[in-house]
């Protein structure tokens, strides 16, 4: 199956519009003809393949479906389509091409209004420690709410949290468990684990910042004023995070251009100039066709972080991203290998954007 019918299947066919496929073929041509980037001091490489006929014309599809307004995947709405086997490659061909039929429709996206920016996630994490006798350990994986709230003036922010409890990481451990009892708590470092839900929290933050670059903090004033350019915005990035502690700065300057995709509250243009910027990054890697654990659709991508382990030698850490290109959006985020943090950490993204609606405890999902 081609990349037009595989797009078919997930979206729809588009509604015919002749002004729209002007538009959508002007804005491809305007990437054909946009030089690659010119690559900053301290970073290598450099990506030599382009778009193939067959991957524009897919991606033409891609954005014609936006925005003739078929039913597409977002935060919360899960298309029916089979996930594809993971293809390691580098961002190029169809994975390039799939990051910028993305900033394409990043950039013509119109900001929801609001008095607060607003991001709803569903954090899973894996307790490094492991439960039960000796001989017959286990380990649990702890599923929890997380949202944010920013004042639009950047003045307030708050912060929301719900446990929606905790249980035996796979079907191994889940054996053991049952062995050790089927104990419905476990001790960990500060308190106590539950694999029931708690009841929440919400706190206001005044001892910290809402928004950050490699540890460093930034206003909605910087945020906004990042350059719209994909060049000068990785040429600001880089600046920003090159003193970054514990990490190359290859692999920190991609870890900061995703972080303007979805956690900050990039206007439009900043959006699709980082996705601009990832696809000319030779250390973003395409993985393929996935779906994210709410069984949304989306295209796989990964980079690699350096960090220093408790023996100060360097340790791989990988973040990768599932993004909707249709709708723009990033569904979920996940670092593996990160020292002292068990297996993998998942971020899954249920909305990110501005809202009226005000903090609150996070309410338990409806089954």
């Amino acid at each position: 199956m081609d990349e037009l019918e595989t797009l078919r299947e997930l979206y729809g066919e588009p509604r015919p519009d002749p002004i729209l496929k002007a538009k959508v073929r002007q804005a491809l041509d305007a990437e054909a003809r946009r030089p690659r980037l010119r690559f900053v001091k301290g970073i290598t490489g450099a990506l030599a393949a382009t778009a193939t006929v067959g991957t524009v014309v897919a991606t033409a599809v891609a954005v014609a479906v936006v925005v003739t307004g078929a039913t597409t995947a977002g935060p919360g709405r899960a298309p029916s389509s089979a996930a594809s086997p993971y293809v390691t490659e580098s961002a190029t061909g169809s994975g390039r091409s799939i990051l910028l039929a993305a900033a394409v429709t990043a950039e013509a996206d119109v900001a929801a209004d609001g008095p607060y920016w607003h991001v709803s996630k569903l954090n899973r994490r894996t307790y490094p420690e492991s439960f039960g006798r000796d001989g017959d350990r286990y380990r649990v994986v702890e599923s929890r709410l997380t949202e944010q709230w920013v004042a639009e003036d950047g003045d307030g922010i708050w912060v929301g949290t719900r446990s929606l409890g905790a249980r035996p990481a796979g079907e191994a451990d889940e054996e053991a468990w049952r062995r050790d009892g089927s104990p419905a708590t476990w001790p960990v470092p500060g308190g106590t684990l539950s694999a029931a839900p708690d009841r929440g929290r919400l706190r206001a933050v005044t001892d910290g910042t809402a928004f950050s670059m490699a540890g460093k903090p930034m206003t909605l004033e910087q945020i906004r004023a990042l350059p719209t350019d994909p060049g000068a915005l990785r040429e600001q990035v880089a600046e920003l995070v090159r003193d970054a502690p514990g990490g190359s700065l290859d692999g920190v300057v991609a870890d900061a251009l995703s972080g303007l995709l979805w956690s900050k509250p990039s206007p439009p243009k900043v959006r699709a100039a980082a996705y601009r910027a990832l696809a000319d990054l030779p250390e973003v890697r395409y993985l393929g066709e996935t779906k994210d654990e709410r069984g949304r659709a989306g295209a796989a991508f990964s980079f690699t972080l350096q960090t220093a382990g408790a023996t100060r030698l360097p340790v791989a850490v990988r973040r990768t991203l599932v993004i909707d290109p249709v709708s723009s959006q990033v569904l979920s985020s996940t670092v593996t290998g990160k020292p002292g943090n068990g297996d993998d950490q998942v971020e899954v993204v249920l909305e990110a954007g501005w809202t009226t609606g005000r903090p609150a405890v996070p309410a338990l999902p409806v089954s």
